[in-house]
């Protein structure tokens, strides 16, 4: 009876644990697929700061070929102008990270201006570094259609920047805006 009464508790700490775990939204990753969708955790909702994220985009695999191979990434859904910054390696790993260059880096003057960018590097380093939510997402009539973060696409193409391309800009500032190529 008694190793049952201890077992209890123990068991009831370690479900709590679990549960928590598993409610908690990751973001970042590794992305090796010719197109995808990258957005912080519970888009267009709030999400938890400080945050870190880190989303690698990984176009080093033979499938795409070699020559002309270049990463796309559209700012279809990009509410957030502190933190998110693009770099560009040649070769990156846990280990190494060669010919680092940063080609982007996300303000409020270039927010509505830039509609992507482009890397001819293998990988292309999203990172999203964010102490503090306040001043740092674009909002519109305060309360109303609050959105936070961003719903961004990418494609590992040999093709050009496809035009039009579809932004915030152009489907409005609600949150609900679909690249339909993706």
């Amino acid at each position: 009876m008694c190793r049952i009464n201890n077992f209890i508790p123990i068991l009831t700490l370690l479900m709590h644990i679990s549960s928590n775990e598993a409610g908690r939204r990751t973001c970042g990753g590794t992305y090796t697929a010719a197109r995808g969708i990258l957005a912080t955790p519970n888009f267009p909702g709030p999400f938890d700061v400080p945050i870190r994220c880190q989303w690698v985009i990984d176009s080093s695999s033979a499938a795409y070929g070699s020559g002309n191979t270049s990463i796309i990434v559209y700012f279809t859904q990009l509410f957030t102008f502190e933190g998110l910054t693009f770099t560009e390696y040649q070769l990156y790993g846990n280990d190494y990270k060669i010919n680092p260059k940063l080609i982007h880096k996300v303000n409020e003057t270039n927010v509505f201006r830039t509609r992507w960018v482009q890397s001819y590097q293998s990988y292309l380093v999203i990172e999203l570094k964010m102490q503090s939510s306040e001043s740092a997402h674009i909002r519109v009539l305060d309360k109303f259609l609050d959105t936070y973060g961003f719903n961004i696409t990418y494609e590992i193409t040999t093709g050009g920047v496809r035009s039009p391309s579809c932004t915030m800009m152009d489907c409005g500032f609600t949150g609900i805006c679909f690249d339909h190529y993706t």
